[in-house]
């Protein structure tokens, strides 16, 4: 954050004074975001200093007295008027003097990309407060993905747990960061009706994975007759048996297997409507 250092020197002439009194109060710091500390000091650099009492207004709804250095918190955003009240009948102002920027909302949001695959998720940063401020995003993924969007869309390499880390700025030097761990797993699901009538709706039985791993869909007639069977990464069946035809309206019993072995498998039935 930038400081600027700013001061104010106000020339006056009230009862209470002989002559001219020169008054100069100053803050460390007019802007930042929010839980910005500000350091407010008087000064009187007349020879003759005949101010009896100095009476601080912040216009956060705190409020002081002395001519010592005053250390206020300023933990809301907004736009703030600080004034000072000089031997309780004079009172100078600084209209809007300190202002306060909300800091980003950099809070994770992730979930399961289906269509793209189990192994993909999308990551989401929530609306900020001011969401007209033009924010920089900065994804940092434990496989080493990363990216400058809102929203990102990521495939890992497998099945695990993975941190997630996001930092969001805007132009005023505001920043939050954060982080979460999030859990990706390997997919295997289809449902349990299709309709391949051609009218381009549900056409087809899809089996839904990780698009890597390669499978091995077997469907079967209820009387236990192998109709189908189909080897490959990403399964798609159309209703037709082995020799191209189209089978008949009914329910399917299917087994689903990684075809270089392993755990992860799903069987079911399939209703067939046309």
């Amino acid at each position: 954050m930038n400081i600027l250092r700013c001061t104010f020197l106000i020339t006056i002439l009230f009862t209470g004074l002989s002559g001219k009194a020169q008054i100069t109060f100053f803050a460390d710091t007019t802007s930042g975001c929010d839980s910005l500390e500000v350091v407010f000091t008087y000064r009187n650099i007349d020879f003759t200093d005949t101010v009896t009492s100095i009476d601080w207004d912040f216009g956060n709804g705190l409020t002081a007295s002395g001519k010592e250095a005053q250390t206020v918190l300023y933990d809301s955003a907004g736009t703030y008027t600080v004034s000072i009240l000089i031997n309780g009948n004079t009172q100078i102002s600084r209209i809007g003097y300190i202002k306060v920027h909300s800091s980003p909302n950099s809070r994770i949001l992730w979930s399961d990309s289906l269509e793209l695959g189990s192994y993909t998720l999308t990551f989401l940063s929530p609306t900020q407060a001011v969401d007209s401020l033009q924010y920089e995003y900065l994804w940092l993924l434990d496989d080493g993905g990363s990216g400058d969007t809102r929203k990102l869309i990521h495939s890992f390499p497998e099945a695990g747990d993975y941190m997630a880390s996001l930092r969001v700025t805007h132009p005023f030097g505001c920043m939050s960061s954060s982080s979460a761990m999030v859990t990706v797993e390997d997919q295997l699901d289809c449902s349990n009706v299709f309709t391949p009538n051609e009218d381009g709706k549900n056409d087809v039985f899809i089996v839904q994975s990780n698009g890597v791993t390669v499978y091995n869909l077997q469907v079967f007639s209820r009387s236990g007759v192998l109709v189908y069977k189909a080897e490959a990464p990403i399964l798609i069946w159309d209703g037709r048996n082995l020799s191209g035809q189209e089978l008949l309206p009914g329910t399917y019993y299917y087994i689903i297997r990684p075809a270089g072995g392993g755990v992860l498998e799903k069987k079911g039935f399939v209703q067939l409507y046309r």
